[in-house]
């Protein structure tokens, strides 16, 4: 994909994909990412983003794990764990909440949603063996977020736009004023 005039950085090396390698581990049953087809999350709020990985046992003691996202199958790369990258849309938004060697989970949580995150997440694993080969995998269909609108308080129609922080002072919860039957 064409990089924006004025991001210059150079290509992140995960982005080159071995087709060979995916289709091979594509086709293995023993190589699954189970995640949710949809969620849905109000914008200022936060989501986890659900992502399990299975891989067969005789491949153990990996030698390397990784664990990407990225915005659709084909689409941008948001996140990588090993490489310390977040895409600058996501910047200090994404924190991986999953145990990726442990309990085989590489789920994020996105904190601060904006309604432009709506899309669909997919889940990508790569790992190298101790034959030093790589699988990569990812989750299809991945996981498609709906961002609902934030509360806006009458009489200030972009508090919860632009300063999410001053909703609860400009609009306190009245409900104790009309008790409900």
């Amino acid at each position: 994909h064409p990089q924006p005039v004025g991001h210059k950085h150079p290509p992140a090396p995960f982005q080159i994909v071995s087709l060979g390698l995916f289709a091979a581990a594509a086709q293995d049953p023993r190589y699954q990412i189970t995640q949710p087809e949809s969620l849905s999350a109000p914008a200022w709020g936060s989501v986890t983003l659900p992502c399990a990985f299975t891989y067969p046992d005789e491949i153990e003691l990996l030698r390397d794990l990784r664990v990407y996202w990225r915005r659709g199958f084909h689409g941008q790369f948001i996140y990588n764990h090993t490489e310390r990258f977040t895409h600058p849309d996501f910047r200090g938004r994404i924190t991986l909440v999953g145990d990726p060697r442990g309990s085989r989970t590489a789920s994020i949580r996105i904190d601060r949603l904006r309604e432009s995150d709506a899309s669909e997440y997919v889940c990508h694993i790569r790992v190298q063996k101790k034959d030093y080969k790589w699988e990569q995998w990812r989750g299809n269909p991945g996981t498609k977020l709906t961002v609902t609108g934030a509360p806006h308080c009458p009489g200030f129609p972009h508090v919860s736009c632009f300063y999410p922080q001053l909703h609860t002072l400009l609009c306190p919860d009245k409900s104790h004023l009309h008790p409900q039957p």
